[in-house]
Order: structure tokens, then sequence, then C-alpha cells
């Protein structure tokens, strides 16, 4: 285990065992690009399967250098697999690598954790072992998409398929202090409807409306064509509207890509830069009292290595303290 300088540098967990690709050279192509493409300081525990740990010391010591960073192996033999229902994987399998990532964030033995795991365990792991922050009754999993008017941080996309009124209104504030973190100063906010009208939508939605009417920079319901032309900060939905949103939109950008495969290779990469911020940055779980973020299964080494990026932002900007202040305030 690692122990904690006086710098403060952040230390990070990284479980990248729930896939079908964790390989011990994926997890070391990884951290080549964590090494080589972040300058500040950082350190990882890392959790890796027993059979592999031996020679995957004696690789992270090529790269780690002599600079002082930390990069602990971790060897676990249990791992949540994408397919293992959360609830019974959670409860069987305790010395996974998520669920052990989990209890370090809980211990503050690390100040974030990043997974490519079984999103539903990742949920449920966070649910039993870290404490909800005060004020909030659902956490939510708020992924960035492209607009014209740059990122729209999307709340639900996942984490809830059922929500309230009230949750709703929660799912706001989270999105808002998100998206401060990032810097924007007054985060606009509109609510994911089937038409702008006040009574549209479900009975939740609609008083959500009502609730939502007084909140700062309320801009009130949004169509799902209307998002991309970046007109709202935050977009608050239901997880199972979210998700679909996501993962439609993410569809839509891979078809598009392919279709323009034939032109010019420099233009569709200048592209997928602005197109693919989801797979880059992940999502992160919010409103349990600590750091979570959740990515692609088979994200590239490289949209991992924005992700832990990310991380670190939200670590270094105090995001968990500026939530929980943002609910003190009400």
């Amino acid at each position: 285990m690692l122990t904690r300088k006086k710098s403060k540098t952040p230390i990070l967990g990284i479980d990248l065992l729930g896939e079908d690709i964790c390989s011990h050279e994926y997890i070391l192509e990884t951290l080549q690009y964590f090494y080589k493409s972040i300058d500040v300081s950082f350190d990882l525990i890392v959790f890796a399967k027993q059979n592999t740990i031996s020679y995957l010391e004696k690789e992270v010591k090529l790269f780690t250098g002599s600079g002082g960073r930390q990069c602990a192996l971790f060897a676990v033999n249990e791992v949540i697999r994408v397919h293992d229902d959360p609830l019974h994987a959670v409860r069987r399998k305790k010395q996974s690598s998520l669920c052990l990532g989990i209890r370090l964030l809980k211990e503050k033995k690390i100040d974030a954790f990043i997974s490519t795991g079984n999103t539903g365990a990742l949920i449920t792991s966070a649910k039993m072992h870290l404490p909800m922050l005060e004020g909030l009754s659902k956490a939510a999993l708020i992924a960035l998409l492209p607009t014209k008017g740059g990122l729209v941080a999307v709340v639900d996309v996942g984490a809830n398929v059922y929500c309230t009124p009230q949750q709703l209104v929660q799912f706001a504030q989270m999105g808002v202090a998100y998206q401060k973190s990032l810097g924007i100063r007054n985060p606009s906010v509109g609510l994911l409807n089937i038409g702008t009208e006040e009574k549209k939508g479900r009975k939740e939605f609609t008083e959500a409306y009502t609730l939502l009417r007084n909140f700062p920079s309320f801009v009130g319901n949004v169509e799902g064509r209307e998002v991309f032309s970046g007109n709202v900060h935050v977009l608050v939905t239901d997880g199972f509207t979210g998700n679909i949103f996501l993962k439609t939109s993410e569809g839509m950008t891979s078809f598009i890509l392919e279709i323009m495969s034939s032109s010019s290779k420099l233009l569709v990469k200048e592209i997928k830069k602005t197109l693919y911020p989801v797979e880059c940055f992940g999502a992160v779980l919010c409103g349990m009292d600590g750091i979570i973020m959740k990515c692609h299964g088979n994200a590239h080494p490289k949209m991992l290595t924005y992700s832990l990026q990310r991380a670190i932002h939200l670590i270094q900007n105090s995001f968990l303290e500026k939530l929980k202040c943002n609910y003190s305030r009400g």
C-alpha cells in the first residue's frame, strides 16, 4: 500500500479487470499512457491478478522512473465480470478488484477510483460502503456530451431507472456543482422532455418542472433534438431515458464517422476530438462521499488517460467539498 506524501499528491485506484481485454499487456499499455501523457504529480494503486504481479512489477519500474512517482500493484484473485448480476456479485466477490477499490476509497487510502468494470456492481458496491452526501437520496451518473456551446453534463445516464421529482432537482444540483468545478460560473439547467411546454411528459417531470422553476438558471424543458445546440450546461433526466439518450448519441457518432471514413483522415481525426468526450472522460458517479469514475469496458488506454486527468482535476479543485457546500446552502 502507498504512503501519502507531505505534498498531498493525489492517489488514484485503477481497476481494469472487469472486461475481456484486461490482459497484463493492456494494463501496461494503459500505465505507459498515464506516465507519458500526464505532467502533474500523482500516485497509483493498480489492481492486477495474482499470477501477473511479478511480471507487471518488473515492467512498471521501467516507466515510473526515479521521479518519486509511486505505483503499487494490488493483487486480487476475484473479478466481477460485465455479465455478472450486480448485487449477487458484490455479495459473493467481496475480494474483487471493484469491491476492494470502493473500500479503499471509503478508508481514504485513495482519493478517487476509476473502473472499467460492471456498472451495476460499481453502483451497488458504492451504495453499500460509501455514505450519501447530506441532503441527497440517490446517486447519479454524470456524463459529458459535446454541443455547439461546449460540453453538457447529462444527469442521470444509468444509475436510476425511476426518479421522484425531488430527486430530479437533486440531479440538477449535482450537475451544476460538476460544471462549476469545470470552470462554468453560472451553469444553465434544462429538463429533457418530449416537448417544451410546462405540462409535457410524465407526472414526475411536470412536478419537477414546477420545483425547478425557482432554480437558478433553469431554462425549462429541452427536446432531444435541441440538446446539441448548446443552450444548456446541465441536462436533467432519469437514468433510463438518459442512458438511451447517451448511447443513441454514441451510436450516431460512430455511424457518422464510419460514413466519413472515406474522407480525409485528418478531417475525421479532428471530428473525433469533438465528438468523443464521453469515451474520453467517462462518467462520474455523483452523490456519495467519494470520487468515482466509470469508463467504457473497451476504453482505449488513451481514453482512460483523459479520465485519469479529469479525476485528478476534480480532486485538485475540491469537487466533493464544493458539492457538500452547495447542499449545505440548500
